[in-house]
């Protein structure tokens, strides 16, 4: 008697959800994530939902384009800084921008972290994660440009 046996995953049994399907529909995911950024709150759930749905999509990173983006890492150079307490550079700092929806993404190396970040053109606010942080597992922050983000490349 000959018996065949094959391994599982959680995820093939339905037990876990599927993740990195924002390639899928677009619109629908970015919806979400724009929502959970928006949390009065809990940054954090954003960030998650992020590294669930869009980190891991080949897709998704494959719609973007890579982008100097100097106007958005100087931003994102001072909210660094000030998680860290002291004036930051960015190593191998990599932006992509979705510019269909006027989305960027990306991350960057920093004193030996890792500073994960998105930003929504639409809404002029953008998260920023520090991971580890410089005071726990991960420090998550929210900013917003009242102004916009100027891009200097289109003066």
């Amino acid at each position: 008697m000959r018996r065949e046996f094959r391994w599982s995953s959680a995820r093939d049994l339905g037990i876990l959800p599927r993740v990195n399907m924002a390639s899928q529909d677009l619109p629908h995911y970015l919806s979400v994530l724009r929502e959970r950024m928006l949390h009065p709150t809990d940054y954090e759930l954003a960030v998650n939902y992020f590294l669930e749905e869009f980190a891991g999509d080949a897709k998704f990173v494959q719609q973007s384009e890579r982008d100097d983006a100097p106007h958005l890492l100087a931003v994102l150079t001072h909210v660094a800084s000030q998680a860290i307490g002291r004036r930051v550079a960015f190593a191998g700092a990599k932006v992509f921008l979705l510019d269909a929806h006027r989305f960027y993404h990306g991350n960057a190396a920093v004193e030996g972290r890792v500073l994960l970040f998105f930003y929504f053109q639409e809404s002029d606010t953008g998260i920023a994660a520090l991971i580890p942080g410089a005071r726990g597992a991960m420090e998550v922050a929210r900013f917003r440009l009242t102004a916009g983000l100027p891009d200097p490349r289109k003066n």
